[in-house]
C-alpha cells in the first residue's frame, strides 16, 4: 500500500441520530496530514438535522441506492460514486447497547485482517452480506470497516472513538508516529439475528459478548419463561438491540493475525 498517496475518508451520521461521527470529524479537521490525504463526509445530513435514525429507510440497509430511489436510496447513489474513490473508508456509529467499541467487518480477506492489524480494537463483528442483504456502506467500497461506539448515542464518548481514529491515521502514515500493531483479535462471526416476540422481556444478567448456553434462562413472555434454543454469544443486546431479536448470534473465536 502506497501510504504516500493513500486516500482515506471518515464518514460520520449514516444514522442520523448518531452524531458521535460528526464531533469526531469535527475535532479532527485541523489535523495537519503528513502522507497520503483524509476526506470526512457527514453521510445523512438530512436525519442528522432532524436527529432520526433515518427519514425513509436506513441509509445502512440501502447500498447500492437508486437515482430514482427514497431519500436514503438517492444518498446512497451518490455516497457510493464518491466513496469509490478512497482507499479505505472509516464508518463511524453508535450504539446504545452496552458495548464499548467494536470494529464491524463484512469479509475476512488478506487486506481486512492487514487493516485490522492497525487497529486498536480487540473485538471484531465478521457480519457477512448475508446476514443483513449486503445492503449497507461498508459492503459497497473498495476496503472499508464500521466502528461501533457504546453505550449510548449522545455523543458523550465521542473521545474514546477520536483517540482510536488517530491510532489508526497514525499507524497508516497519515500522522507522524510511530505504528503500533495489533495482532491478537476475538472475532464474533454472525450468523443471523435471535428473533422474539414484541412482548419478550430480556433476562437483565445478559452480556453482550458472554456465551449462552443452549436451555439457559434468557428471558419471559407474559411470565413466562424462555430458554434459548443454542449455544451463541450475543452482540448488541438492551437497549442496542435490532427490532424483534433478542441479539445477533455469533461464535468467538481467538485469532493472532
Amino acid at each position: 500500500m502506497n501510504y504516500k498517496k493513500l486516500k482515506v475518508a471518515i464518514v460520520g451520521c449514516v444514522h442520523g441520530d448518531e452524531i458521535i461521527g460528526k464531533k469526531i470529524i469535527n475535532a479532527l479537521k485541523d489535523l495537519k496530514i503528513k502522507n497520503g490525504s483524509l476526506y470526512f463526509i457527514i453521510a445523512n445530513q438530512p436525519a442528522l438535522s432532524k436527529n432520526k435514525r433515518y427519514l425513509k429507510k436506513d441509509l445502512n440497509r440501502s447500498f447500492p441506492g437508486s437515482y430514482n430511489g427514497n431519500a436514503e436510496e438517492k444518498i446512497a447513489c451518490s455516497l457510493k460514486s464518491k466513496l469509490n474513490k478512497f482507499d479505505i473508508i472509516i464508518d463511524i456509529h453508535a450504539t446504545n447497547s452496552n458495548i464499548s467499541k467494536l470494529a464491524v467487518i463484512t469479509r475476512f480477506d488478506s487486506e481486512i485482517k492487514n487493516l485490522l492489524k492497525l487497529i486498536p480494537i480487540n473485538k471484531i463483528a465478521l457480519i457477512r452480506k448475508k446476514v443483513f442483504g449486503g445492503n449497507e456502506l461498508i459492503s459497497h467500497v473498495n476496503l472499508g470497516i464500521s466502528l461501533e461506539y457504546g453505550p449510548n448515542k449522545s455523543g458523550k464518548n465521542y473521545k474514546n472513538g477520536l483517540k482510536d481514529i488517530k491510532i489508526i491515521l497514525k499507524n497508516l502514515g497519515l500522522l507522524p508516529g510511530k505504528k503500533t500493531i495489533y495482532k491478537c483479535k476475538e472475532v464474533y462471526t454472525v450468523s443471523g439475528l435471535y428473533n422474539v416476540s414484541n412482548n419478550f422481556k430480556q433476562a437483565s444478567y445478559l452480556k453482550n459478548f458472554q456465551l449462552i448456553k443452549k436451555e439457559q434462562f434468557i428471558g419471559q413472555i407474559n411470565k413466562k419463561k424462555i430458554r434459548s434454543t443454542k449455544n451463541f454469544y450475543p452482540l448488541f443486546l438492551g437497549k442496542g438491540k435490532y427490532k424483534k431479536t433478542l441479539a445477533l448470534i455469533a461464535q468467538k473465536k481467538i485469532i493472532e493475525l
